[in-house]
């Protein structure tokens, strides 16, 4: 029998500056390709473009988890919308949509497992719900890459602990972007 391969070592003490570097650096990448996909996009982007508005208001507030958490659902939101007029007709191997069902269900546990609906946004808690269902009813009409892109959004914006402040004023998409690190 092989030896036993030695336990990991703990990295030590959590490194907070170490984890929101990371993460700005995730929002700073996905802005880039939300930014590229909206170019794309004729319909369908105004969701896209609400959770790009959220993921700036946070930014000010130096949420950069939840930052890239928002720009992420927004990358997968857009890649769903262009996924649409993109989806193949050919048949997949049973292989394949194996693979392809096994993911979908991991991503749809993982979403569940981190959704609080009475806690979320409710621009993102409506979002969300919009995503499940787009999702399931890709799936039943064999629009795989759909139905990937928008569990992904989902399961991102389970991640997302934002919510409203009381009498916070309607989030309106903006018509430019503006660069995350000029916020």
């Amino acid at each position: 029998m092989p030896p036993k391969k030695a336990a990991k070592k703990h990295a030590g003490p959590h490194d907070e500056k170490k984890h929101q570097a990371k993460d700005l650096r995730r929002a700073y990448e996905h802005l880039g390709r939300v930014q590229t996909l909206q170019r794309l996009l004729k319909d369908g982007g105004e969701d896209v473009a609400l959770l790009v508005a959220l993921a700036q208001e946070e930014s000010a507030g130096g949420k950069a988890k939840d930052v890239a958490d928002l720009l992420r659902a927004a990358e997968h939101l857009g890649f769903a919308a262009l996924a649409d007029a993109q989806e193949s007709a050919a048949r997949l191997s049973e292989s394949v949509e194996a693979a392809l069902k096994e993911e979908f269900d991991h991503l749809l546990e993982k979403a569940d497992e981190h959704w609080v609906p009475e806690e979320a946004h409710a621009a993102i808690a409506s979002i969300y719900r919009g995503a499940r269902r787009g999702a399931e009813q890709a799936v039943k009409h064999g629009s795989w890459r759909k139905a990937m892109e928008l569990m992904r959004c989902a399961e991102a914006l389970g991640h997302v602990h934002l919510r409203a402040p009381e009498g916070a004023k309607k989030v309106v998409a903006p018509g430019k972007l503006r660069e995350l690190d000029a916020s």
